[in-house]
């Protein structure tokens, strides 16, 4: 069997992108371990579209925090798939990653709620780094990545 997880992420500085590629490093070994195969399709969110949405099994929204909300090129993703995903991802798992210097809670907040709007399922609380990037968050992101890989081997999500 064969799934299919999406990761859509922005990352300027390459914080987002570390804590992605440990995210990913957590499928893959989770998925080594598995009996099913989890492909995974990772996109910038300008170069994603509906049917990319809609086709995945599961979905990983990774972020900075810019001006206290998601970054734009989130918020644009967001626009692009709104009216054609909104009935046909209903109940789609989804997780959260978001990379902050100071705070990270007005990415977290403004993204879940458009989220809570497309009655996505969310897999776990958001993965929130703040700062810069330790030990503990890259094992945070490994461990949740998987969970995630697990959790879809077994048919929880």
């Amino acid at each position: 069997m064969s799934f299919k997880l999406l990761v859509v992420y922005q990352s300027r500085d390459g914080g987002v992108q570390k804590v992605v590629d440990a995210f990913t490093c957590g499928v893959a070994l989770a998925a080594e371990q598995g009996t099913c195969k989890i492909d995974v399709e990772i996109r910038h969110p300008l170069d994603t579209e509906a049917s990319d949405v809609i086709a995945a099994h599961a979905l990983v929204l990774a972020t900075p925090e810019h001006f206290g909300s998601m970054a734009g090129a989130t918020k644009h993703f967001f626009e692009e798939i709104w009216y054609a995903c909104l009935d046909e991802t209903v109940g789609k798992p989804w997780q959260l990653i978001v990379k902050a210097g100071t705070d990270g809670t007005g990415a977290i907040q403004s993204v879940e709620r458009l989220a809570k709007g497309l009655q996505w399922a969310q897999f776990r609380p958001p993965l929130h780094v703040i700062g810069d990037i330790t030990e503990t968050d890259t094992n945070n992101a490994i461990e949740l990545g998987a969970s995630l890989a697990a959790s879809i081997e077994l048919g929880l999500v």
